[in-house]
């Protein structure tokens, strides 16, 4: 099951960053607003398109937020495997779940390094 949903999220990120897609979006809004105005569709329609519209986007929304989260996972753990394999130290690894502090207390203590 969860292949499936990678594969659904790589499929919508990849669709919805296609940049004939907010051309085409517009353009379909326009033609709705247009027929809505024309054929007098009442103003519940307009209500239920709105929601619909938004409940598609934030669905978007969350699958490329999925896969955005899925890279940076893989990205970190080849970072972490870069450092180990060098001549670096092991205190960087997973420096991306320390605190904020912590994270600026290691950058100094390296920026004092470099500069002496």
């Amino acid at each position: 099951m969860r292949w499936r949903f990678r594969q659904i999220s790589d499929l919508a990120v990849l669709w919805a960053g296609h940049r004939v897609v907010p051309v085409t979006l517009v353009a379909l809004v326009a033609i709705w607003a247009a027929a809505g105005v024309t054929f007098s569709f009442p103003r519940q329609w307009f209500l239920l398109t709105n929601m619909m519209g938004t409940l598609i986007i934030f669905f978007i929304l969350l699958l490329v937020q999925h896969s955005q989260n899925r890279d940076m996972v893989a990205l970190q753990t080849k970072l972490d495997e870069l450092i180990r394999s060098s001549k670096a130290g092991n205190h960087w690894i997973a420096a991306e779940k320390k605190e904020v502090e912590a994270i600026e207390e290691m950058r100094q203590q390296h920026h004092d390094k470099m500069t002496n």
